[in-house]
């Protein structure tokens, strides 16, 4: 039997597999989301789900009926997108490969181009993954690669895309070729089932002789002459290296190693050849190159005091004092490249659009790299529940976590503890209540744990030099500090007022020194604690120490005995102010967008 995976409403509702030939059932008009993986799996990995629940380390054999082209819109205008989109189909046609063979669609956003697989003949296997992904690399430089991992899902045709209202629907060849954006977009609004759009694909092996069918060998090397090895740099990480992957400790070690070449700048892609070297082909190989990928898209980052570190640890290491920036004098050229590299950079994985997330639209209010955000509210406004929303990509206005708004996060909760923190984290992600997680913590956790992932807990309280070293040693795109009166200031803390005016204008130089965002939590002084007024920019303790050394202040204001609460933009020194929001409180600590 032939079975696809589906989700039904979200991508975060997989794990269904049905038969091949019943996706059509699943297809709702009306409105319900819907999206299939695109590989096929057979009855080894149906019984894998039944037992497990998830195809997330399946490592089994798979199949492919059709391969998807996708052209992600991103942050490109829809003009570019779909210039990007006949690109592909140029590419084709100058590939000799027939209109038969191919069916482009309009996402919703973006443009996906279905081929069929007679075109390569890709044979089932279980690493049939990574021949499908360097493929289309090698052929296809513009298309979205993601969407050609091991378990990829992507949305059906003639489903709704929830963020655009808009349907996806198959376009002709004409269509795409000549049509504007502003046609097909009209186009979409309503599903397109008539089957005269979508024909029966054929195709006739014409592009098998392009497909990658050789998996890199990683044979041993050998010595010409005697090395002088650096064996005091880390040895304990060489130590792991030279005994090869020891059974029980394999996937912990190899994250270890691949964690030490990160900090060492080496790319990902050397970094995989090195460890599937070390591998020697006992972990599947496949399994070695997740682990990687995820240490490379996580801030995983081991000390001296890891278990495994220490296990290996040796006395000979050496260890190099932390160098401090210098300070430079800039010209107005220089300055002039800074401005345009920063206009032309990519923040993709880097900022956090706050409005956004509360479905503000029009409004312009993107944290980025480099700024320092100050977050105040009274005691019981759930600040601290904010923040930890900001940092787990919650969609306020829809109800949902987004794995593309989450950023690698360094988060000193200084009031609350780490268990406490986790469980709230598996709440927000779960949407579910204290008691439904207590009942399951194990099986929630695997389910979300991709979700949680990107964020490391630190509850003691450190001096502002220990929040520098952390962030060296971690390089987290987003510290949040919760709160700031909880930070050992030294000698520099001899008054309240003093104390804040150090950290936050210290914290600020962090920022913009690393390129990273910073929010710090602030409580509101004792007049405004009770005060029944808004909040306002200077309704915070040292409010003129904030006000100079933050870039955006954001207030939430609200009480405990009341779920709704207010946002709003108090500062915004690049970018639209004086906005507002609500968000209600649910005991999962999700919170979502209200509407008067």
């Amino acid at each position: 039997m032939k079975y696809i995976e589906i989700a039904q409403g979200s991508p975060h509702r997989r794990g269904t597999l049905i038969p091949l030939d019943s996706l059509g059932k699943y297809i709702d008009v009306e409105g319900t989301p819907l999206y299939r993986s695109l590989y096929i799996y057979g009855d080894e990995a149906a019984d894998y789900v039944g037992r497990t629940g998830s195809l997330r380390n399946y490592y089994g054999e798979r199949s492919i009926d059709k391969v998807l082209i996708d052209i992600d819109k991103q942050n490109n205008s829809d003009e570019y997108t779909l210039d990007k989109a006949r690109s592909v189909v140029y590419d084709l046609e100058e590939l000799d490969v027939p209109n038969s063979a191919f069916q482009a669609y309009f996402s919703g956003t973006g443009y996906h181009v279905l081929l069929h697989n007679d075109l390569f003949n890709f044979t089932p296997g279980i690493d049939l993954p990574y021949f499908v992904k360097s493929t289309i690399k090698s052929l296809f430089p513009v298309a979205d690669l993601s969407v050609l991992n091991r378990t990829a899902i992507y949305r059906v045709a003639h489903t709704k895309n929830l963020k655009t209202g808009l349907y996806k629907i198959p376009l002709t060849h004409k269509e795409l070729m000549h049509s504007s954006v502003a046609e097909i977009k009209e186009l979409a609004i309503t599903p397109r089932l008539s089957s005269g759009y979508v024909g029966t694909l054929t195709a006739d092996s014409e592009l098998e002789e392009y497909v990658n069918k050789n998996k890199q060998s990683l044979d041993k090397t050998v010595s010409l002459t005697k090395v002088r090895e650096p064996n005091k740099v880390i040895p304990c990480i060489q130590d792991m290296l030279t005994k090869g992957p020891q059974e029980g400790s394999r996937n912990n070690v190899a994250m270890r190693i691949a964690s030490s070449f990160k900090r060492a700048g080496i790319p990902s892609q050397y970094a995989k050849v090195a460890l599937l070297h070390w591998n020697n082909n006992q972990v599947e190989p496949n399994r070695i190159i997740e682990l990687t990928e995820r240490v490379y898209n996580n801030p995983y980052q081991y000390s001296c005091n890891d278990e495994l570190m220490a296990k290996h640890c040796k006395t000979r290491c050496i260890h190099f004092k932390n160098k401090d920036y210098t300070i430079d004098i800039t010209s107005v050229e220089d300055l002039q490249s800074k401005l345009l590299a920063r206009m032309t950079t990519d923040f993709s994985g880097k900022c956090i659009d706050v409005c956004a997330m509360l479905g503000l639209k029009g409004v312009d209010s993107v944290i980025y790299p480099g700024e320092l955000v100050t977050v105040i509210g009274r005691t019981g406004s759930n600040k601290s529940t904010f923040v930890q929303n900001l940092a787990l990509g919650v969609d306020f206005a829809n109800n949902s976590i987004r794995p593309d708004w989450q950023i690698p996060t360094l988060f000193l909760s200084l009031e609350l503890a780490d268990w406490y923190m986790h469980r709230r984290g598996l709440q927000i992600v779960s949407g579910l209540g204290k008691e439904d997680v207590n009942e399951d913590l194990e099986g929630l956790f695997l389910k979300h744990k991709d979700d949680l992932g990107h964020i490391q807990f630190q509850t003691t309280s450190p001096t502002v030099p220990q929040i520098q070293a952390k962030i060296k040693e971690f390089n987290p795109a987003l510290v949040i500090v919760d709160y700031i009166d909880l930070i050992d200031a030294g000698t520099a803390g001899r008054s309240e007022h003093e104390k804040i005016k150090y950290i936050s204008h210290t914290l600020s130089n962090m920022a913009v020194t690393n390129d990273l965002i910073i929010i710090q939590v602030a409580q509101v002084g004792r007049e405004h604690s009770k005060a029944s007024d808004d909040l306002s920019l200077y309704s915070a303790k040292g409010s003129g120490a904030i006000e100079n050394a933050s870039r955006k202040v954001i207030s939430v204001d609200g009480n405990a005995d009341n779920p709704v609460k207010t946002i709003r933009m108090l500062k915004n020194t690049d970018g639209d102010s004086n906005w507002e929001a609500k968000v209600e409180w649910h005991e999962s600590f999700r919170l979502r967008r209200v509407y008067e």
